[in-house]
């Protein structure tokens, strides 16, 4: 995406498996609130719901020479955590992963109000499943 392009239009997808794991897996993430003082704290966290749930993942996967993942969850859903920065920073970063072929759709996973944006019913990025969730924050 070049500096001037808008995001993608976010359409409808079709419903189909990567839509379905990418709506169990918002749904899992968003049901908890999440204690944590760092990103990492944070990435720990999610990990545990991760592998309490059964799902296969890895963390800092390197997609590739210029996009590493916080993480790839089998079947190639890709989560990406924002503690800070902007919407459009995050939406540049998910327009990079969206366009990889190993990619077949993007959770973007945020402690922002951002995050909270109401989206279209299985909204769809060029075609892959993407959706975006507010993390809830549990005081320390």
């Amino acid at each position: 995406m070049s500096e001037n392009s808008a995001p993608a239009t976010l359409k409808t997808g079709d419903p189909h498996e990567s839509h379905l794991v990418l709506s169990h897996l918002t749904r899992c993430l968003g049901s908890y609130l999440y204690r944590y003082g760092s990103e990492i704290q944070l990435h720990e966290s999610l990990a545990k719901v991760l592998d309490d749930a059964g799902y296969k993942h890895t963390r800092e996967f390197v997609l590739d020479a210029r996009n590493r993942a916080d993480f790839l969850v089998e079947g190639g859903i890709v989560i990406e955590v924002k503690v800070d920065g902007t919407l459009s920073e995050a939406l540049r970063q998910v327009d990079r992963y969206i366009n990889l072929e190993q990619v077949k759709g993007v959770i973007l996973a945020s402690t922002q109000r951002w995050a909270d944006t109401p989206m279209a019913d299985r909204p769809a990025w060029k075609g892959k499943p993407f959706a975006m969730i507010r993390l809830g924050r549990q005081c320390l």
